[in-house]
């Protein structure tokens, strides 16, 4: 009698599928920059608070699949166009030269922005910036100068620049950031200056250098 016939074995380094079942799929970086144009623009015209945008713009950078994004701008109305990144963004590099220069507010920040300071002062407050991209890259120089860059709280800093008698400092709140804030990378050479990091409203006495407390 002839054996029976051996079912076929499973595939090596398969998972098997559930009948009727279908693995959600994953969102791509394209995807998660265009849900986030989407909220920067609701934003814009105030159909979104700044702390709404906020959190849905963490969940968008935490959401790994298509099904996690589609909740978040279910709400706002389908773009005439489809979204797109806005192109005019100001990534013009902030300067100061015996001067001092403050950016802050709600403004989007490029991938890439560069900023100086010699013999000045420059503040980039990103608090309540909106943030186009997850991570994004500051180059910061300073030049006999000082750079104060302030971080919202669930922001992820990593900060390789050097120091040459200079110095290139942290202040506020440490440890380890929750999953989804923005990732800020700090390059640049801090040369007979300061570049401080800092979270929360505690800042320099800019009163020392004469020009009346910013904050």
């Amino acid at each position: 009698m002839p054996a029976a016939a051996s079912e076929p074995a499973p595939e090596r380094g398969r998972l098997a599928k559930l009948p009727g079942s279908a693995p959600a799929m994953r969102a791509s970086d394209e995807e998660r920059d265009r849900v986030a144009a989407v909220l920067a623009d609701a934003l814009a015209t105030g159909r979104l608070a700044a702390d709404e945008h906020a959190e849905r713009l963490e969940a968008v950078y935490a959401a790994r699949t298509r099904e996690e994004l589609a909740p978040l701008t279910a709400d706002l109305p389908e773009p005439s166009e489809p979204a797109a990144l806005p192109v005019h963004l100001d990534d013009a590099r902030v300067t100061a030269l015996f001067s001092k220069i403050r950016r802050g507010g709600q403004w989007p920040v490029p991938p890439h922005t560069v900023v100086r300071s010699r013999f000045g002062a420059v503040v980039l407050d990103l608090r309540h910036a909106i943030f186009t991209r997850r991570e994004v890259v500051i180059e910061a120089g300073s030049f006999c100068g000082k750079i104060e860059i302030y971080v919202p709280e669930n922001a992820q800093v990593y900060d390789t620049g050097t120091a040459v008698f200079g110095k290139r400092s942290q202040r506020g709140r440490s440890g380890p950031k929750e999953d989804g804030g923005p990732v800020i990378r700090i390059t640049g050479r801090s040369l007979f200056g300061h570049v401080r990091v800092c979270r929360g409203r505690t800042g320099w006495l800019w009163g020392n250098w004469g020009w009346g407390d910013w904050h």
